[in-house]
């Protein structure tokens, strides 16, 4: 559990549908991790619990790895403490702010060399010997780093693959943007996801 007194430079980044994101400076690391903050606080909160362990599972070099867990204040949050994860911070930002900055101009080795290392990260977690399915995947969260290589990150909704946990109505409606990459059929109320629902959304977003 990493405390606040290890972290300065506090720096928002960003908002997403499960917390907010901070760049900040790991005084004992010396360099910038990204700290993503959960809204709603819970010293017990099953969303992050189930985002370190599929962050720990899933970890390769196209896969976001979890550097430790945050219980502390930030500069904004007065008396108030926030739980989050700490991971690597990604200078480049994510896939959606890169395909703004073309802004239609065609990159294609690039834009086939990020397609290649997304497939990459997606074939490991299914993969794995208990297959995760990541069941988020969208531009906003495939991060790139200095030399713009892929991690993807996020994973409040993956569920195991063997679990065959079907989508809820909530799933379906965290996340901005979340359910314009979904299957037509994960809409049917007694779909259950299985690897082609990661598949679909990767080829929707390619």
């Amino acid at each position: 559990m990493m405390e606040d007194y290890r972290f300065s430079n506090w720096v928002w980044i960003g908002d997403g549908g499960f917390g907010e994101i901070f760049q900040a400076w790991h005084k004992r690391w010396c360099y910038n991790v990204a700290i993503k903050l959960l809204h709603n606080y819970d010293r017990t909160s099953s969303s992050l619990l189930r985002q370190v362990e599929m962050m720990r599972q899933g970890s390769s070099d196209y896969v976001m790895p979890v550097l430790g867990v945050f219980n502390g204040r930030t500069p904004n949050s007065g008396l108030s403490a926030r739980l989050g994860l700490v991971m690597k911070y990604m200078e480049n930002g994510s896939l959606e702010s890169l395909q703004k900055t073309f802004d239609r101009v065609q990159q294609l080795p690039l834009v086939f060399r990020l397609a290649h290392q997304v497939a990459l990260g997606i074939n490991f977690l299914h993969s794995l010997l208990s297959p995760i399915l990541h069941l988020d995947l969208k531009p906003s969260n495939v991060l790139l780093d200095s030399d713009l290589n892929v991690k993807l990150t996020d994973f409040g909704l993956s569920k195991p693959s063997q679990t065959q946990a079907q989508v809820s109505k909530k799933d379906l409606e965290d996340g901005a943007g979340t359910i314009s990459y979904m299957p037509p059929e994960a809409f049917d109320i007694n779909y259950k996801p299985s690897r082609s629902f990661d598949i679909y959304r990767y080829e929707n977003q390619a």
